[in-house]
């Protein structure tokens, strides 16, 4: 479509038409970020017992689950054929936003995924992780799932930071406050008042 054809088709179309045209583009792209860990591994279901396969990720921005967005993802996974099925053993790991519980600076903590999982084929109904009829396995439950098990407790921005000043709220790691530390205890504050009299 030229770009005059098109300067004169878009003024006469419906806006709700528009914006679910942008709705399906999000959509589709939504989903393919998703399929990233949607494995095809029929090729490996015909193969031999032994025989392995490495697939490496290298994605700027997947979001692996609804609640889960992971910039910078990477890593690689080795998929070997056994007599059960698919045996996926890995490294998967990217970035995601946390705030320091000392400083409260938003920074950017690094998420792991190490994968060590047997996928069945055939599926087993009551199994968790199977490789689908069509010869399909799904890696994004379990990433998602050592992931979230990886974030830390306690999320510090760096190992030595100094948090905030109590007082005033300076950030210590920018530099040093004017306000007056004093080393005793509050409790007793009022012996020391004694003292002084």
């Amino acid at each position: 479509m030229t770009r005059d054809l098109e300067n004169a088709i878009l003024p006469t179309v419906s806006p709700v038409f528009l914006a679910s045209l942008d709705y399906l583009r999000e959509t589709i792209l939504y989903k393919t970020r998703r399929d990233v860990l949607r494995l095809n591994v029929g090729f490996l279901l015909k193969e031999n017992v032994g025989y392995s396969r490495k697939m490496d990720f290298e994605v700027p921005l997947l979001e692996i689950a609804d609640d889960l967005d992971i910039a910078n993802f990477r890593g690689a996974v080795n998929l070997t054929r056994t007599q059960p099925g698919i045996y996926v053993h890995g490294r998967l790991k990217g970035e995601h936003p946390a705030e320091c519980v000392r400083c409260l600076t938003e920074f950017s903590q690094t998420l792991t995924a190490e994968i060590k999982q047997l996928y069945d084929f055939p599926p087993d109904p009551s199994s968790e992780f199977a490789v689908s009829e069509a010869g399909f396995l799904n890696l994004a439950p379990i990433t998602r799932e050592l992931m979230l098990l990886s974030v830390p407790m306690r999320a510090l921005c760096r190992a030595d930071c100094k948090g905030l000043c109590p007082n005033c709220g300076q950030n210590w790691n920018e530099g040093p406050c004017d306000c007056k530390t004093e080393d005793i205890n509050p409790q007793f504050a009022v012996l020391k008042n004694l003292l002084n009299k």
